[in-house]
């Protein structure tokens, strides 16, 4: 079936493994391409198959059902993780992690990709999410994807085509595959600069919340304008609390952490007690970030 793809194959293979919350029951099919080329021939036997497509790249704002996905999972996360500079431009794989990227640019001294070292996500979640820190987002730097659309067929779309808002964007909802985004590559800035403000973007996640934990990181989004989820969940007294397997963090309200034996029933019902509460004393409602497949 998939013998003359260049991709690694496995089947039942749990969706706990691929997610940094480390929930999620089994998918019909694990696919990990070897390369963008891959991508393209591997979806059109998805769709032959009548397969539903799931992308993921490192699963770190994923909440996987524990009955697992009954299609195929690719991982875009293992391998495709390359990167290329044409002129002003930085073409970047859609599984290559966001914080090595901004990393890559401040050791050339190349601005604009510092707040991506605090984002745990890989450039396809990024661009789909919208992923951003300190202020500043993936909008603001992204020109250009090339993706293959739910038909399977390729396509090259300028970023302001993808309605690209507050964590979120037109891909959202759907089962496009990006291969690979394009960047603006801003020269000029001395590399001293660029490197210590990549380090401080990176230096937040430090210093704001837990580290080495089992989460998908912020639950529900945090509106630049405020209130804050975390200071809302905390004000509302839930920091702490603990339903089965999964605890509002201690550290950061806004944070779910699996404590080890956590299900995703157990978070989803965390989320519905931190969602209804603050709606019920406070009178606001919160909106997740985090991605139920």
């Amino acid at each position: 079936m998939w013998s003359d793809l260049d991709c690694d194959v496995k089947e039942q293979y749990e969706l706990k493994h691929m997610t940094t919350m480390g929930v999620g029951g089994p998918c019909a099919y694990y696919l990990a391409p070897r390369s963008l080329a891959t991508l393209e021939p591997l979806y059109a036997r998805c769709r032959e198959l009548g397969l539903p497509v799931l992308a993921v790249g490192n699963g770190s704002n994923l909440l996987a059902d524990d009955a697992g996905y009954d299609g195929a999972v690719i991982h875009l996360g293992r391998r495709l993780k390359g990167m290329r500079v044409e002129g002003d431009t930085l073409i970047a794989e859609a599984g290559l992690p966001m914080p090595r990227l901004a990393w890559a640019m401040a050791k050339q001294g190349i601005a604009g990709f510092e707040f991506m070292a605090g984002i745990p996500g890989t450039v396809g979640g990024g661009v789909v999410m919208n992923a951003g820190c300190i202020g500043k987002d993936t909008a603001g730097v992204l020109t250009a994807i090339t993706y293959l659309d739910e038909a399977g067929v390729l396509h090259r779309k300028p970023a302001a085509k993808l309605g690209l808002g507050f964590r979120s964007s037109s891909l959202q909802g759907t089962r496009s595959l990006i291969l690979q985004a394009e960047f603006r590559m801003q020269r000029g800035d001395e590399q001293q600069d660029v490197m210590a403000r990549t380090r401080a973007a990176a230096d937040i996640r430090k210093d704001k919340f837990p580290l080495h934990v089992a989460t998908v990181g912020s639950t529900f989004k945090s509106p630049p304008a405020g209130p804050h989820p975390g200071r809302l969940i905390e004000e509302v007294g839930l920091k702490g609390h603990r339903i089965g397997g999964a605890e509002i963090s201690r550290v950061h309200a806004n944070w779910i952490i699996n404590l080890g034996s956590a299900t995703a029933q157990d978070v989803k019902r965390l989320m519905h007690v931190m969602q209804e509460t603050v709606l019920r004393k406070l009178g606001i409602e919160m909106e997740p970030e985090v991605l139920i497949v």
